[in-house]
Formats: structure tokens, sequence, C-alpha cells
């Protein structure tokens, strides 16, 4: 009998040893209190002895293999949320436990004795993807941009601008909101990192879309940047001053110039209130604002420190730029923010060009040179205010104003030649000046009748831009026909009044279904009169009444149409269809009225699958009208350009876009892999085309011998398509990263090409379908070691590809580009930092086009307590190559030019930065100020 119990002893404590060696499989889930899973949580479990780690997988789940006791403590926490540590005890045996969804609240602060082993670095919801800062390490004292050039599917050029997806980034907030109107370089080049919480790009629709849910049209892409929780109390300031010389071989015993830079930078948080301020002074190709026009030198855009370089600026640029932001809650109710932005910007541009023109009988080749002074003036203000009397009311009233004027100073010659005779040959002087205030406002009302579903919002636009246009082309022909009158002052004066309403009502038909039934109306007055003067050798002013106008034009569009909305958790989708007729009328005092109206059927279809919160995919199809231009409509001939006159046609029909994206985005939160890629067709009816007709030297009419003059007429067949990849490869937390990446357009583009007869004067036209081809194909690899190591080597090619089907003889219609890079920062002895930018571009295809070699570097120092101040050496195009070419192909030319750039200089310059952040916001469920849409709550029909 003893012998019974001590064989039943063993065996007892033999299965027991197993089970301890063994252990059980302990599993779970991970979600957030709305159900949504959380990808990259960090889960740990505590023994009486042992600890060890996971993250949780791509949905949410953590799995603990061997577990081999039953007793024990899981402590859960991820970025932005509340952790928690939760004990549990397990019935004894070996059964794999599953246990219930752990659920983790919002949480503004982190927790510190919680060690992460990583987070989740991408996330991806519909027209969202957001990147976590924290993934993406920079050295302290680095500006956001630094982070985002290691995001995948984000790219910064040497100037700061970004794009995303392949697409453009047209406008920027911080925490939801606008932020210098949206000038995306004044806060990604000046915002420290270290305050940044994530960073997210969104497909925009427009405010009354992110209120409704129902979205059409092409969005832009936006920048929004979330401000950390523990950072919305202090400040930040930074100010840079420093001064140099040109560094570049002298002529004619000219001296260098000298090149200096003054900038300053201030961040005032606390709460709700945000201040900022940024002013720059230099001459060194950086831009604080783009204002996106105001002459050929308005659009140019730079950066402020710590770029100090204009990077492919093209021209020199003195830039004078003072910049205010600010945004509060005036009381729990209502939200106001704004900006103003001022800039005085002078450019300088020196430009050589060839172009190709096609014809049928005399190709012809026009080659010009031209030396350029501007000087523009811009002033923005914009200002937003937001109104939430309660739970179910939204009011939003956005008045805006805007100035932009520029002066120009150009001198050129002009050489235009035919089977290698030479048709014109002149210098031209040019002074012009335009002003072009413009002033506008949008009201949104949205109201939420209850918790289902049912919404009504409407916006309503309005504005007035006039524009005051002077030019005084002076010609002095050297060879050829004198078309265009020698001296011309040309008064143009027009002004536009538009005014817009949009309605949107939302109707709950089932627990997921929708009805929507909207309507737009927009209307645009333009009133324009031009008046061209000419100068005798006497000095006499005579009115010329050939090439003076008074034309008046309105197009108008309406566009109703009802939708279908389903709405699921992992999918939505919308149908419908809409009704858009338009109309547009012309009038002048020398040619009769007209009256052209147009009427579309549009389908509307939108669908989104979400398959996790990093992987979705989105196809969208809408169509669009838009209206001809000024200066495609007006019939008198503008012969501001001499050889190339333009003539309006009156009797043109509004085009119409129809437009197809697919956009497909995965995150692989194990393995780091991101993949983003998009493709997009555009086909348009009515298209707005040119017909360029090609005048003989010997023509009865003086002013259009030996030109080429366009006109515009309507056109079938034209379309166009891209795509787009990235596929983005890390190891060891992003340390290393290895990125590929593809961009392909291709046009069908339509023109008519005439040629007048040189004997009889007969007209000939035919139809030219100028397809062209822009491949790119890149790669690079990155090395991302925390105060050690940041760089990039990356390589690309490009080809520009056209074939007309009326063939050129001896004309270059294929351009290739090859651009080697490496650039970086190399940390050394703590506080040293050595960064380098080398870029080597091999051009094939464009007429005496050098393949330059460009080295931007600088070391710096951090020195004074906590490192607050910087000292800087730096040189810009250490082996003066820099250069611009360009290729444009269109369907009735081919051209190719050359813009001057910054030569070498060196600059010696000196940074403080200061900042104080103490406290924390009150805590409060959502996450760290995502944009979620102007209302800040959820689109009707969304599930909960």
């Amino acid at each position: 009998m003893k012998l019974k119990y001590l064989l039943a002893a063993i065996l007892f404590i033999l299965t027991a040893n197993v089970y301890a060696q063994t252990g059980r499989q302990v599993s779970g889930v991970v979600k957030d209190s709305t159900g949504m899973t959380l990808p990259g949580t960090s889960v740990k479990l505590l023994t009486g002895t042992d600890s060890s780690t996971v993250a949780t997988d791509g949905n949410g789940r953590f799995v603990f293999s061997s577990v081999k006791v039953n007793q024990f403590s899981l402590v859960v926490y991820s970025i932005g949320y509340e952790g928690i540590k939760r004990k549990y005890n397990l019935a004894p045996g070996n059964t794999d436990a599953e246990l219930a969804p752990i659920i983790l609240k919002s949480e503004a602060r982190t927790l510190k004795q919680v060690d992460i082993v990583d987070v989740n670095a991408v996330k991806i919801k519909e027209d969202t993807v957001e990147y976590n800062a924290a993934a993406y390490k920079v050295r302290q004292g680095a500006v956001v941009e630094d982070a985002i050039k290691k995001m995948p599917g984000l790219d910064v050029d040497k100037d700061g601008n970004i794009t995303a997806q392949g697409k453009s980034v047209s406008k920027v907030r911080l925490n939801g909101k606008d932020y210098m109107a949206g000038d995306v370089t004044s806060l990604t080049r000046n915002l420290p990192a270290d305050l940044v919480q994530s960073v997210q790009v969104v497909d925009d629709y427009g405010d009354q879309a992110n209120i409704t849910g129902i979205k059409s049209g092409d969005p832009q892409k936006v920048l929004n940047i979330n401000i950390r929780k523990d950072k919305n109390y202090g400040y930040f300031g930074q100010g840079t001053v420093g001064g140099g010389r040109d560094a570049i071989p002298q002529v004619d015993g000219t001296k260098d110039g000298g090149r200096y830079i003054a900038s300053t930078n201030i961040f005032s948080f606390s709460g709700d209130r945000q201040i900022a301020v940024s002013g720059n002074l230099n001459n060194t190709n950086t831009n604080l604002f783009n204002f996106g026009g105001g002459g050929p030198g308005g659009g140019r855009r730079g950066g402020g420190p710590p770029g100090l370089f204009g990077g492919n600026t093209n021209g020199i640029t003195t830039a004078r730029s003072l910049g205010f932001n600010y945004r509060d809650s005036w009381g729990k109710k209502i939200t106001a923010y704004g900006s103003y932005s001022f800039a005085d910007n002078t450019v300088n541009t020196i430009t050589s060009s060839l172009q190709n023109n096609i014809s049928l009988q005399l190709p012809s080749t026009n080659t010009s040179n031209s030396v350029e002074k501007d000087e523009n003036i811009n002033h923005r203000l914009n200002f937003n205010i937001e109104y939430k009397p309660d739970t179910v009311n939204y009011i939003k009233f956005s008045p805006t104003f805007s100035y932009g004027g520029v002066h120009t100073n150009e001198t050129a010659t002009s050489l235009l030649t035919s089977n290698a005779d030479t048709t014109s040959f002149y210098k031209l002087a040019l002074l012009s000046h335009s002003s072009a205030p413009n002033f506008g406002g949008g009201l949104l009302y949205n109201h939420r009748f209850n918790s289902h579903g049912r919404n009504f919002s409407v916006f309503i636009t309005g504005g007035s831009t006039t524009s005051n246009y002077y030019q005084n082309p002076v010609y002095d022909y050297l060879a050829g026909k004198a078309n265009a009158p020698v001296n011309q002052m040309i008064n143009t004066d027009s002004r536009t009044d538009s005014v817009g309403a949009s309605f949107s009502y939302i109707e709950p038909i089932g627990k997921l279904s929708y009805l929507e039934l909207n309507y737009n109306y927009h209307n645009a007055h333009t009133t324009a009169d031009k008046l061209t003067d000419t100068l005798t050798d006497a000095g006499q002013s005579n009115r010329y009444d050939l090439l003076s106008n008074d034309y008046n034009f309105n197009f108008i569009t309406n566009r109703v149409g009802l939708n279908f909305r389903y709405i699921d958790k992992k999918y939505n989708y919308t149908l419908g269809v809409a009704a858009v007729p338009s109309i547009l009328e012309g009038s002048s005092s020398i040619s009769a009225p007209t009256h052209v109206s147009t009427f579309n059927f549009s389908p509307v279809a939108r669908f989104i699958y979400n398959f996790s919160r990093t992987q979705a995919i989105t196809i969208n199809y809408t169509g669009s009208p838009m209206s001809p231009t000024y200066a495609e409509l007006q019939p008198v001939v503008d012969y501001s350009s001499a050889s190339y006159p333009v003539q309006g046609n009156p009797n043109l029909s509004p085009q119409y876009n129809n437009t197809f994206s697919l956009r497909y985005n995965k995150f692989d939160f194990a393995s780091g892999n991101v993949f983003f890629s998009n493709l997009n067709f555009t086909q348009t009816n009515n298209k707005i085309v040119a017909n360029t007709v090609t005048f003989p030297r010997n023509y009865t009419d003086p002013k259009l011998a030996g030109t080429i003059l366009t006109q515009y007429t309507n056109a079938s067949g034209y379309y166009s398509a891209s795509a787009f990849y990235l596929y983005a490869k890390p190891w060891q937390k992003r340390k290393y990263t290895l990125f590929i990446n593809g961009n392909i357009s291709y046009n069908n583009n339509i023109s008519y090409i005439s040629n007048i007869d040189s004997v009889n004067f007969d007209e000939t036209t035919q139809k030219n379908i100028a397809k062209n081809l822009v491949l790119t194909q890149g790669a690079r690899f990155r090395v991302d070691i925390t105060d050690i190591i940041d760089a990039e080597a990356n390589a690309s090619y490009s080809i520009n590809h056209s074939d007309n089907s009326i063939s050129q003889a001896n004309v270059n219609n294929n351009f290739r580009t090859i651009t080697l890079g490496l650039n970086g920062k190399n940390y050394l002895w703590k506080d040293w930092t050595l960064s380098y930018d080398y870029t080597k571009t091999i051009y094939q295809g464009y007429t005496g086009a050098t393949n330059p070699n460009i080295l931007n570097t600088y070391v710096e120092r951090r020195f004074l307590k906590s490192n607050v101040g910087t000292l800087r050496f730096s040189v810009f195009d250490v082996f003066n190559e820099n250069t611009g070419f360009t290729s444009t192909q269109t369907a009735y030319s081919i051209s190719q030019s050359n813009v001057n750039r910054l030569g070498r200089y060196y600059l010696l310059t000196f940074t403080l930065r200061l900042q104080k952040f103490a406290g924390q916001a009150p805590r409060g469920p959502g996450g760290p100020g995502g944009f979620r849409g102007p209302g800040g709550g959820r689109p009707p029909g969304e599930p909960d």
C-alpha cells in the first residue's frame, strides 16, 4: 500500500516538472476604448523572478508561447494611451489561455517606468497616413523636417518642398488648424522635432466634406503636425545671424558679393493658445513663405535655418519676410485662428532657352536669352472663427485678404529661324508692373438632427479679385519683319467677382446606410479692359484700337447630386450620380455676344476598405467642369511677345474632367515594411487646346508675317495617366532603411498645327497627337544611428520622351537625367557635426548642358549651457557648378532652358536656441489633437 502511494507521488512530481518545463501559451488582444485594436503595443509579462516583453502585431494581438507559472502580471503600454498593470491567476494545467481583451484609455502622459521595445511607426486609415514621431529619432535641436526625411512615402527636396506618395503637399496644419495659411516650409523648417507627437498626411476634400463624410473631387495633400501634450505649455525661441562672401571666379575686375542671413522663430504654447512669429532677411535664396504666384519670382520657395542654403532655386533672391500665427479658444464654444504673412523679395534671373516649334511646312527654332529683375511684394491675411454653441450645431467663418504685386525689368534677345533662314531677330526691353488685391470669405454651417446620422450643412463662399497689369515692351528689330509695334504701352484692368453655395442633406435609411442630396452653385463674373497705346519716335502716344478691347464673361455652374453611402467598420462606399449644367457667356464691343451651354451627367463612386489600422485601399471617381481663362477667350490679338502673338476664342466651351484614382497603402508592424501606391487617370471632354498658326515672312499682314500665332479651340482625345509606388524595408528598429520608389506619367496631348502657304496664303491644318512619357526610378539607403550618423545614399534615373504624329526632322524629343547623391550628418565628439550634401547630375539630350557636381557642406559646434548656442561654418556649391536645366514638351513645341543659380559662397552663422516647457495639458479623451475635420467630431454615419 505504501509502495502505491510512493509511486503516485513520484508520478505527480514528474508530471509537474514536465509542465514546468513546457508551460502554456497565453494570448490576448489590446484595444482602445472605441474597440479598435492597437498594433505595436508593448506588453510585459512579470513573474516573481523573471520578465519578458512582446509587441502586439498588426491586429493588436500578443502571444507568450511558454508561460510556466499560474500567477503573473501584465504591464501594457502604448504611446498616447494610459498604461495599465493587471494581475492574472490561471487555473492549474497546461491548457492554452486566451485572456479577455485589454482596453486602454487615452492618456496625455507617458509612463517612464515601462520599457518600450518599439513603437507603431505608421497607422493607415482611409484618407490619413499617420507617422509616430517617436519612431524617427533625430538629434536634440533638430527641426521636424529632419524627422520627415526619414518617414517612408515622404520626400523632401533641397528647397523644403514635400511630396507625399508622389503628390505635392500643398498645405500644413498644426494640431489640425492651418498654420501660416498653410505654408509648408514655414513650419517644417522651424518647429523643433522634440515637440512633435505625430505627423499625418491627409487627403483633404474640404471643410464641408470633413464634416459630412461625403467626399468628391480632387483632394489636396495636407500635412498635419500634432504637438505632444506635455509640450503644450511653454515657449521656444531661436535666432540666427550670419555673414559671408561669394567665392566665384572674378570676371572683368568684378568683386565677390557679400552674403548674409538673419532669422528668428518664436513659438509660445499655453494650452489652446498658440502664438508663432517668424522673420527672415537674407540673400541666400532662402524664402520663408510661398505665395504661389505674384510674378516670375513670386512662387519660389526656400526655407530657414537649419538649411540656410537655397538649394535648386532658380535665380538669385534677396528675401525679406515676416509672419505671425495665432490660435486660441475664446471660451468653451469659440476657437479662433489665423495668420499674417509678408514678403518683399527681389529676384535676378538669367535664362537661356531653345524651343523647337512643330509645323507642317515651316518648322522653326527659337533661341533666346534674357536678364530679368523682379521685385515682388506680397501680403496675406487669413482668419478663422469656429463656433460650437452646442453638440449639434457648428459654424465656421473664414475671411481672407491677399495682395500680390510685382515690378519687372527685363532685357532679352530672340532669334527665330526656319530652314536655316532668319525669320526674326530682335532685342527687347520690357518694363511691367502689376497689382492684384483679393478679398474673400467662406461661411460654413452644419446641423446634426439626431445621433442616427441625419445632417444638414451649407457652405457659402464669395470673393473679389482685381488685377491691374501694365506692360511696356520696346523692340529693336535687327533682322526680319517688324511684327509688333516698336513701343507699346498695354494696360489690362480686370476684376472677377464670384459667389458660390453648397448644400448637403443626409438622411439615414438603415443602421449603416444613408442617402445624401447635394446641390452646388458657382457664378464667376469677369470684366476686363485692355487698352494699347503706341509711342512714336517723337514721344507722342496714340491709342491702338486694333489691339484694344473690353471683354466680359460669366461662367455659371450648377451641380445636383444624389448619393447612397454605406458604412461598416471594415469598409464604406458611396455611389451616386450628378447632373452638371454649365453656362459660359461672353460679350465684347468688337464681337458678337456668345452663349455656350453644356450638360454633363457624372457618376460618383468611392470605395474604401480598411483591412486593419495598417492597411487600406481607396478607389475614387469624380467629374468636374473647368472654365476657359481670360487669355483663352478674349478675341483681340496680344502682341506683347512679337514672335508669338496670342488670340483667344470667345466661342470656347468649358472642358469637363473625368478622374479615376486608386490608392493602396500597407504597413507591416512585425517587419516594419511599408508599401504605398497610387494610380490616377484623367479623361477630358472638350479639352481646350492650342492651334499654332505659322505665317510666312512674306505674309500680307506685316504684324503676322514670320510669326507663330496661338489660338484656342476645343478638342477630344486628351487623357493622362500617372502611377507611383514606394517600398521601404527597415532593419534594427529603423537604423537602416532601404527605399525603392518609382513614378510614371503618360499624357496624350492634343493640338492643331496650321500653316499658311507662302505662295497663295492658303491655310492647312492638321491635328497633332503628342504622346509624352515621363518615367523616374529611384532608390535610397538610409543609416540613422542617434547621435552618431544620419546619412543617405540615393540614385535615380529619369526619362522624358515624346512622340508626335506630325514628325519633325532633327528635333530631339528624348531627354534623360541620372542623379547620384550622398547626404548626411556625422556627429563627432558629442557636440560637433559634419554635414554634407553631394549630388552628381548627368544630363543627356540637352543642348550645351554640363554635368554638375554640387557639394554643400558645413561644420557645426554646439556650446554654452544645455547646448543653446551653435556656431556653423558653411560652404555652398564647393565646386561652383550649380546649374539648372529643364525640358518641357507640349503638343506644339519642345523646349529646353538653362537658368542661373546661386554660385559658390561661404557663410559663418551663430544660432541661439532657448526653450522652456513645464506642466501638462488636462486629461481628456482622444489622441494628441489629431486631424478630424473642422468640426472636431465624427462625420455623420461614422461608426462609434
